[in-house]
């Protein structure tokens, strides 16, 4: 319990943070469709990151070469292996600070990058994503509808059902795959 409420904590901060940081309203679809380079952040969630391959495979074929960035937590480390034409950024425990959010030093390189398009796989707020989200300067930033969206996402996508994983990825896919 007072793991969630340091969660919660972290989403706080990152909001205060970043609050004077406007987003602008843009055409999900231009955007998307002449972006160049992309950060995809995979889910914390163990049990999401089997059915979230076939939207990483889709964002690396879009982004071919080194021109997709995934940052994914240390527990799923075979990712590296299976996208060797992408950059893969792993956030370790000893990078993020009581509050679940990334150390400066420790993402510096992530932050000087220039992404056209910010892809949170997180069904749920996850401090260190939402950092990202905001601090990274995109112009599109992606993620699902959820707590305190509206401040880290400029297109968000309405799951119908939290409880089943599938389907939610499944539903981005098939959006992802329009374009």
């Amino acid at each position: 319990m007072f793991t969630e409420i340091r969660r919660n904590i972290g989403i706080d901060i990152t909001r205060m943070l970043f609050r004077k940081k406007k987003v602008q309203t843009m055409s999900f679809s231009h955007i998307f469709s002449n972006a160049k380079t992309a950060l995809v952040i995979v889910p914390e969630n163990p049990d999401h990151r089997s059915v979230v391959m076939p939207i990483l495979t889709l964002l690396q074929n879009k982004f071919q070469g080194t021109k997709l960035t995934l940052v994914a937590h240390e527990t799923f480390r075979n990712l590296a292996s299976a996208f060797l034409k992408s950059t893969v950024f792993v956030i370790r425990e000893e990078h993020l600070n009581f509050f679940f959010l990334p150390k400066k030093s420790e993402i510096r390189s992530l932050l000087s990058q220039k992404f056209d398009v910010v892809v949170d796989l997180n069904v749920t707020p996850v401090p260190a994503a939402a950092y990202l989200c905001r601090g990274i300067n995109a112009p599109l930033k992606v993620g699902f509808t959820k707590d305190h969206a509206d401040a880290f996402y400029n297109f968000q996508f309405n799951i119908t059902s939290k409880k089943n994983a599938k389907s939610c990825y499944d539903q981005l896919f098939r959006t992802l795959s329009m374009f």
